[in-house]
């Protein structure tokens, strides 16, 4: 008796696995705008979480597991990364990851906005390096300022003056300015505005968007300076950017197809903190939602939307005119619910504990998957 229950219990797993893969492979999960559809497609996402719920219970179950290939840290936000080895993970994502940020005044609002890479793609030609426990910034092989990778009391102190108001993506926090640090021949040698500053967040902001609602909840959580959110800087939002080679080599099939095999992408492009070598099928990682990487826990909050920085070219410092990479993502990456209108490539993940070091090679073992919805920032 109980191995026949065992049996139909197998076969209805086998099953609903089956229905899943087939709703999945002719995309029937994906948004109405994808489809022309004008029907509900909750109750297929539901459906398709239920599956994973399930699997998630079930060891060996849909579980592939990668290795980390790259490990990037940002210092400066929209400047250059430092590519390493080993880092630690600190509340905020990895350690120093858009510790600053260029940053223009707005004076009618009263609050610092950001200067990227969209607005001013001179900026990928710049140069970086850790030298002495002090980020370098370069230009043309000539070395401009330098800002500590530890901001001490003394420097805090000595380089900023009165708090004011970031804005980053409509969130607001906290932050100083380096109005000490002169900045003109910098920012002269690169063609940007001579009213730039560089922006220093001591606190950070909270991620809530997406995450859960309260991160005490999870296993093994271990808390910052805020009880029950992650904090980041000046990440666009998110602590941590992952994404594929996978993902990257089939999108560079399809720029071949579309636009000759002179136009070809990189992660460095889509400026990610960790890329990971397989899964071996693209876009795997679209419905991740807990894994571990050497046994630590992260989840992933959602899917990235893209914008028009993988189109630049590093070398020139200029963006494509024809916009390769982003209008080929336009043609089969608006899959996402939450904004059916964006391209999304790679996912946003959030890390349970903190106060660990990854490095290149690390294993990255899949847990559990969702069916990931992207959501306005708050």
């Amino acid at each position: 008796m109980i191995s026949l229950i065992l049996l139909y219990l197998g076969l209805s797993i086998v099953l609903i696995n089956a229905l899943t893969w087939t709703l999945k492979r002719f995309r029937l999960h994906e948004t109405k705008f994808q489809h022309g559809l004008t029907v509900n497609l909750a109750p297929v996402r539901y459906l398709i979480n239920l599956t994973y719920k399930i699997n998630s219970k079930i060891p060996f179950v849909d579980k592939p597991s990668t290795t980390i290939s790259e490990i990037r840290v940002h210092p400066i936000k929209s400047f250059p990364a430092l590519k390493v080895q080993s880092w630690k993970v600190t509340e905020f994502g990895l350690d120093c990851d858009r510790m600053y940020m260029l940053s223009k005044w707005d004076k009618e609002h009263n609050k610092w906005l950001m200067v990227s890479l969209r607005e001013y793609p001179s900026l990928s030609q710049v140069e970086l390096r850790l030298e002495d426990d002090m980020f370098v910034v370069g230009f043309q092989n000539k070395d401009y300022f330098s800002v500590p990778r530890t901001v001490t009391d003394e420097y805090f102190k000595a380089m900023t003056s009165a708090p004011s108001t970031a804005d980053l993506w409509k969130v607001e926090f906290e932050a100083f300015a380096l109005d000490k640090l002169d900045l003109k021949p910098f920012l002269e040698a690169v063609g940007l505005p001579l009213d730039l500053q560089l922006v220093f967040a001591p606190f950070g902001k909270l991620v809530i968007t997406n995450s859960p609602k309260n991160l005490t909840t999870r296993p093994g959580f271990v808390p910052g300076s805020h009880e029950q959110y992650r904090v980041t800087k000046f990440q666009d939002y998110f602590p941590v950017l992952l994404i594929s080679q996978s993902d990257i080599d089939d999108l560079n099939q399809r720029l071949v197809k579309g636009f000759g095999p002179d136009f070809q992408t990189s992660s460095t492009h889509f400026r990610p903190n960790i890329l990971i070598e397989g899964p071996k099928r693209p876009f795997d990682t679209d419905d991740w939602y807990r894994f571990t990487v050497n046994g630590r826990e992260w989840i992933v909050a959602s899917k990235c939307p893209r914008c028009v920085i993988p189109n630049i070219d590093f070398e020139k410092g200029k963006v494509h005119s024809k916009h390769p990479v982003s209008r080929t993502l336009a043609k089969f990456r608006r899959i996402d619910v939450g904004n059916p209108f964006q391209s999304y490539f790679g996912v946003n993940a959030v890390q349970i504990q903190h106060g660990y070091t990854i490095s290149v090679g690390d294993k990255v073992q899949l847990l559990e998957r969702r069916l990931n919805q992207y959501g306005d920032l708050s």
